[in-house]
């Protein structure tokens, strides 16, 4: 049984009527999943990793430098059967968590990324998959060498709503893979070095927002060498060039979810890495 039909069976029984600086990889688990209304569904999930890329090499952080890695989810193998007129929505308010070991000179240990899900149509007519964003908390790696980050449980949380706004009540799926498949995501190097550039910049944050932009705002600290500007990323994309430690990004799409991210650059060209990702939903018009 597919998700999507849980979330028909959610309806029914709620009576409802009708960047720059960081390595994409990528992972293709199928998982099983039991939920809180009984049956069993499959679904298959790409698990995508935007791993660090900080330092000399491939996927690479200095020891003492924070490691952020950011994740996404795709669950495009839901089949939608829905008896719904006009479909369910799934948005903000559905959550995911992903279990993850991390196996490295220092040991193993267990960590576990948070998701928001993306604003999402499920149709019977269209097969539609879900997408969440979210990271896995910062990490210290902090005994050089490498680190292997391998993927495990899935736990969805899931508020459909009618066409209409109604919500449709919560449904939970605790979800696991086949062992045997494999489950690495990548592997990141820690290396003992110090590489020379601005601080990264922190806390950004959400000013404002309309149905097709967004003010951004962020902190950032200054070096020896005076401070050219700010680079800022949105979902993989370099926007441009800012001297403020704020911006205003326009001609966005309403009702969809982005990651933006911050880069500071000193006057001789030399970057800061980038600040930790913030994921945001521009409201619907």
């Amino acid at each position: 049984m597919s998700v999507v039909s849980i979330l028909a069976a959610a309806g029914a029984l709620t009576g409802a009527a009708g960047p720059a600086s960081a390595q994409t990889t990528a992972v293709r688990l199928d998982y099983t999943c039991t939920t809180s209304l009984g049956p069993s569904a499959q679904v298959t999930v790409w698990v995508v990793g935007g791993l660090p890329d900080e330092g000399a090499g491939l996927n690479t952080v200095a020891s003492h430098d924070p490691a952020y890695l950011d994740v996404d989810l795709d669950l495009r193998e839901l089949r939608p059967v829905l008896t719904i007129p006009g479909g369910v929505r799934l948005d903000g308010d559905s959550t995911a968590t992903l279990d993850a070991r991390i196996t490295g000179p220092d040991g193993t240990r267990t960590t576990r990324a948070s998701f928001t899900v993306a604003p999402t149509w499920l149709t019977t007519t269209q097969g539609t998959a879900v997408r969440a964003a979210g990271a896995f908390p910062v990490q210290y790696l902090n005994t050089p060498g490498y680190y292997d980050l391998h993927v495990d449980d899935l736990a969805l949380t899931l508020r459909p709503e009618r066409a209409d706004g109604t919500p449709l009540g919560t449904v939970t799926a605790s979800c696991s893979h086949d062992p045997a498949q494999n489950d690495l995501l990548g592997t990141l190097w820690s290396q003992n070095a110090i590489f020379e550039r601005p601080p990264r910049p922190n806390w950004l944050r959400v000013v404002s927002t309309t149905p097709t932009s967004v003010t951004l705002a962020w902190e950032a600290y200054s070096w020896w060498n005076p401070t050219l500007g700010y680079e800022v990323y949105l979902d993989g994309g370099h926007t441009g060039l800012v001297t403020e430690k704020q911006v205003t990004l326009t001609g966005l799409t309403p009702d969809r979810q982005h990651r933006a991210k911050v880069v500071t650059t000193d006057v001789q060209g030399i970057r800061s890495t980038m600040s930790e990702g913030l994921i945001f939903t521009i409201p619907p018009a």
